[in-house]
């Protein structure tokens, strides 16, 4: 299946500059090209971006705003998850808060085709014809949904195992050894699975390339095992004291959320949905499109990324849905299995077959970028209209808002779940979709006359087929909904006819499909009995009673 011993000799070109796709303007013009989705667009429409800059707005300005505190507080402590709430502080502090945001997510674009094809350069000696089939990838879904420490930890990730293969190569064991002890720690802090693919990639390089080695001493294939499995060990050493860090964090009142193993049924759909976005039909081909070329490529990989790619699709398999308290751990790894493979891929011999290998690539990135360009305008457009109600929200008020949300399995999203958030960013309000998981993250909300509707997914409107967590529908919301609690009623995308005409809800700001009301303090609640809970919700409140009378 994945080739990772030598096999032919790689095309060489006959002139001194090489061919036009390992040009270095041309490169150069692939990394910049990458960026071009995230220009436009004001604010990045990743799903859970809002989120993050509401999360980095009380990180930043809880000491100097008045309101913040009322509702939330920041404190820092051992995470394997801080890489943006780090970077945030020296961006924002030069570029302002959103700005910097943005300057910081175009980086990290930038920063992962630059690992790829700096991988790509290391392993093969030049750039393979095929490389930019990769590059598209850096768009995937966990990219979209807003996975920005993960996605960051990755993009250093590949970064520092091309550096891992180039000190390999050039016989720099010792200098490697020094630095990369702090480089794992460094990715390790900014999200724990970069680290752990870190690890994985590095461990495959080595193994391979150790056996290899022990091979050509003649030895027999039982000591050339040992030997290289000792080698690889000895190795390895300067990326494990991350795993000291990792029993601190995990020993804290943390929540440990494991759960949802071999689900090969949602595995496919990962698969699949590597580069979901906005149309399932132009999406999926590319997935066949990228299958295609591997097939014809036979899987032939060059030796370290064969290896990698085996043992990365083990791990996949393995992961469950859920690990550390993180939701879709299986699901994060998939496009990046492609991204290696495609990147891993030997030249053809023929040199003709090369050269249409080269344009058929140019091609899938242009058409994955100029789709994902548009795509992403389309979102800038639905976000700027739906923000145009934080000119009516007065500073430091608490806002209750609904999103309608489409079906995790649905293909278009509107990427709107946790742009509430931005009331938090630019009002310093209280808004009810900011996530709260122990020992994930450095905020905690403590507003307990919300009741219910203190955080994710409270906001989310779900189509009544797959509601979960105890979601509501409208009425239910508009019914129970401590109205002593909130100043607005804030619904985002929902379309008029399903708008509410409640007492003690005035509007004071609409458009096309978004409206704002301002709640009437005067009027008391419709009902001052508790929200009802899902039969899910009640289980868990029963078996922790039964828990608490254990104890």
């Amino acid at each position: 299946m994945f080739s990772f011993l030598p096999g032919p000799r790689i095309l060489r070109s006959p002139s001194k500059t090489g061919y036009w796709w390992q040009n270095p303007f041309y490169i150069q013009a692939l990394i910049l090209f990458s960026a071009i989705p995230l220009l436009w667009p004001v604010l990045p429409p990743l799903t859970d971006a809002p989120g993050h800059l509401g999360r980095y707005r009380v990180e930043l300005g809880i000491v100097h705003s008045p309101w913040l505190h009322q509702w939330y507080s920041f404190d820092w402590h051992l995470v394997g998850n801080l890489g943006f709430d780090l970077l945030i502080i020296p961006l924002a502090n030069i570029f302002g808060l959103e700005t910097g945001f943005k300057i910081g997510v175009i980086g990290m674009v930038l920063l992962t085709a630059t690992g790829l094809l700096a991988i790509s350069k290391v392993v093969h000696g030049k750039i393979p014809p095929t490389a930019a089939f990769a590059l598209p990838f850096i768009y995937s879904f966990p990219f979209q949904f807003g996975f920005l420490n993960y996605c960051l930890s990755m993009a250093l990730a590949f970064n520092a195992f091309a550096l891992w293969l180039y000190w390999g190569k050039t016989h720099y064991a010792v200098l490697r050894a020094i630095l990369f002890i702090p480089i794992g720690i460094i990715i390790w802090l900014c999200h724990s699975y970069g680290w752990g693919v870190l690890g994985l990639l590095c461990f495959s390089a080595e193994l391979s390339n150790n056996y290899a080695s022990a091979r050509r001493q003649r030895k027999t294939y039982i000591r050339s095992f040992f030997q290289a499995g000792l080698d690889t060990f000895l190795a390895m050493l300067p990326l494990l004291p991350p795993i000291l860090l990792m029993i601190l964090w995990r020993s804290g009142h943390v929540s440990e959320g494991n759960g949802d193993w071999f689900r090969f049924d949602l595995k496919m759909q990962w698969l699949i949905f590597a580069l979901r976005d906005r149309w399932q039909l132009f999406d999926i081909l590319s997935i066949a499109i990228a299958v295609l070329v591997l097939l014809i490529g036979r899987f032939h990989l060059a030796r370290p990324l064969g290896l990698a790619c085996l043992i990365l699709s083990v791990a996949f398999i393995c992961l469950p849905r859920i690990l550390l308290s993180a939701a879709f751990a299986d699901m994060r790894l998939a496009p990046y299995l492609f991204a290696l493979a495609l990147i891993g891929l030997k030249a053809p011999v023929n040199r003709n077959f090369a050269r249409i290998a080269a344009i058929a690539a140019l091609l899938f990135f242009l058409s994955r970028m100029v789709a994902t360009t548009i795509s992403f305008w389309l979102y800038d457009q639905a976000y700027q209209q739906q923000l145009t109600a934080l000119n009516y929200i007065k500073p430091g008020s608490r806002v209750i808002a609904m999103v309608e949300t489409p079906c995790l399995m649905s293909w278009y999203s509107n990427h709107m779940s946790h742009l509430p958030a931005m009331a938090t960013v630019r009002k310093d309000a209280f808004t009810n979709s900011e996530w709260a998981i122990a020992g994930q993250q450095l905020l905690t909300i403590h507003f307990p006359e919300a009741g219910h509707f203190t955080h994710d997914p409270s906001q989310s409107l779900y189509p009544r087929r797959c509601r979960f967590r105890g979601s509501a529908d409208l009425d239910t919301t508009v019914h129970y909904f401590p109205r002593s609690a909130f100043d607005y009623f804030w619904l985002i995308d929902i379309p008029p006819n399903a708008w509410p005409h409640a007492k003690g809800l005035i509007p004071v700001w609409s458009a096309r499909n978004g409206i704002l009301y301002k709640v009437d303090h005067r009027i008391p609640s419709p009902s001052q009995t508790e929200y009802p809970l899902s039969s899910h919700d009640k289980a868990i409140n029963l078996v922790r009673m039964q828990i608490k009378k254990i104890l």
